[in-house]
């Protein structure tokens, strides 16, 4: 990819990171205000297209609870799956690895744009705005191509704002635009305040 993400997408990148860094809650820490009962109910939907055991990369994983708290739910539903992560922020990224000890290798540094991974994996979890609106696209396709394993599955969500009166972004309409259809998705709460869809890869 030859376009570099532009330096004000960058320096917000490095406003959050500093806006997490100054919370001690691993929910605030990971950027939702909402509270532990609505972190799960607007989070667990993640797991609605996993079925099997595998290898999940969470990009844009933040201080990794997100990822322990998939593991957690994952099993309670008798699936098994092992964390990967990757993020912008080295000191979030030190904090997954504290987090998630027995998994320290499996936690990289570097944005979602630009990174190579070592690897591809089974489920690959991106929020939609890891990239600007006008790279989702191309962002899209670079998931599919080239992180997430053959017969894989690639699962991006969308959070909205009930203290700003936002609804998430509509994937399912927005990756169909594109020509990409998804083979579901989770629409949370009435009005949305979060969005996921899938698609194989």
């Amino acid at each position: 990819m030859s376009r570099s993400l532009p330096p004000l997408f960058l320096s917000r990148l490095r406003d959050l990171e500093a806006t997490y860094l100054d919370e001690i809650d691993p929910i605030r820490q990971s950027g939702f205000s909402g509270g532990a009962e609505r972190w799960r109910a607007e989070r667990e939907p993640i797991l609605d297209p996993i079925h099997a055991d595998g290898d999940i990369l969470d990009i844009g994983c933040a201080n990794g609870y997100l990822l322990e708290c998939l593991v957690a739910w994952a099993d309670r539903r008798g699936v098994r799956i092992t964390p990967y992560g990757l993020d912008h922020s080295v000191r979030l990224i030190e904090l997954a690895r504290q987090r998630l000890p027995q998994y320290t290798d499996h936690f990289y540094m570097g944005n979602a744009w630009e990174w190579e991974p070592p690897k591809r994996y089974r489920y690959v979890y991106s929020v939609h705005d890891c990239v600007p609106d006008d790279f989702f696209d191309e962002y899209v396709e670079k998931l599919l191509h080239r992180v997430v394993a053959p017969g894989g599955v690639l699962i991006i969500g969308s959070y909205g704002s009930r203290s700003r009166a936002e609804e998430p972004l509509d994937l399912t309409k927005r990756l169909t635009t594109m020509g990409r259809v998804p083979l579901g998705g989770t629409v949370v709460g009435i009005p949305p305040i979060s969005r996921f869809a899938w698609l194989a890869a």
